[in-house]
């Protein structure tokens, strides 16, 4: 059930990344584009955020060094993108 609610956000995300290629090839105006590079962001952000809330435990388990450091860069990540 976890895994769906993130499936579905990720596909959300896709179309919204869709929708903004679409943009950029209308030429549509900054603010437009902007706010869509935005919303992508945040979202994208979102769903990181809910993963690991769900699945940290088991990300840190039998990890070497350099992917500990890269789940620790993404976690500062999310924590100052709020």
């Amino acid at each position: 059930m976890k895994n769906n609610k993130l499936i579905k956000r990720l596909n959300i995300i896709k179309g919204q990344i869709d929708g903004l290629a679409k943009l950029i090839e209308k030429n549509e105006n900054c603010r437009k584009v902007s706010e869509q590079f935005y919303a992508i962001n945040a979202a994208l952000k979102k769903v990181m955020e809910l993963y690991f809330k769900e699945n940290l435990t088991s990300c840190l388990r039998s990890i070497n060094l350099r992917k500990k450091r890269t789940i620790e860069f993404l976690l500062k990540e999310i924590v100052k993108s709020k």
